[in-house]
Order: structure tokens, then sequence, then C-alpha cells
């Protein structure tokens, strides 16, 4: 499970070193891909490829939401294995996409990884916050 956040820089050619507690469940692989609300998110490769088969499974093909969310996800997603030191490198469009720059909150949100701009992420949370004070175990029907 990956929680807890982390406040790394990007080093000079745009490679992220992998917060240590998260590597050891990413060595075997790992897809970054666009995320909503513009961060990037890293998934395991096994659990990325077994949510791409499902995700592909209920879509019905050929509708425009199937498109674009093949689209969204897929163009850009980039396979990577971290090297001997945890790096990953991301890429300018992923870069584009979630406005980052050399500061990042890279947080745990339980099966993936969310890489964030600091700004966007501050706000993010902040703006979520009342909902979260007003959360009641009814929303997830127990």
């Amino acid at each position: 499970m990956f929680i807890g956040s982390h406040y790394p820089k990007l080093d000079d050619k745009f490679r992220l070193i992998l917060p240590a507690k998260f590597r050891d469940r990413l060595a075997g692989g790992l897809f970054v891909t666009k995320g909503q609300e513009h961060c990037l998110v890293v998934v395991p490769r096994e659990d990325y490829l077994r949510r791409a088969e499902k995700m592909l499974a209920e879509v019905t093909f050929g509708t425009p939401q199937y498109r674009n969310l093949n689209r969204q996800l897929f163009h850009d997603a980039d396979e990577q294995t971290p090297d001997g030191q945890g790096r990953i490198l991301l890429s300018q469009k992923l870069r584009d996409w979630a406005s980052l720059s050399r500061d990042l909150v890279v947080a745990g949100t339980g099966n993936h990884i969310e890489i964030w701009n600091p700004e966007a992420h501050a706000a993010y949370m902040a703006e979520g916050a009342e909902a979260f004070a007003n959360y009641s175990e009814e929303v997830r029907g127990n």
C-alpha cells in the first residue's frame, strides 16, 4: 500500500527519486500516466495492465467516451523500470500536463502514487477539506 506525502525535487535530467518506502513495490516496473485534476499517476506494472484490461473490457468500443478515455490514458503513458537509485524519468508531455517544475509532491493514495505540482496539490486538498470533514460511512454504502 502506498501512503504518505513526500516532497522531492526533480534532478537536472528531470528524474524523480522515488521515496524509499515505495521502491520495492515498483521495482518490477511501473507506468506513469495522466491523472485527473492534472496530476500524474504512478501504478505498478502488473496493476496497470490489469486495470487497463478491465477498463477496455467495460467500455463500449467505438463510442466517443471510449476513444477519449483511451487517448487520455494511453497516448502519453510511459512504462519504466526504476534504476538502481530508484529514479524514473518524467517526460516533457507529462510534466506539462501536471504543470511540474523542480519541486514536487509525491503522495501515496493506497493502490497508486500521485505526483503533483505543490501549489495545485495544496489548493486541491484545501478545496476537499470540508467534504472530508463531513464524510460519512453512509457514502460508501456501509
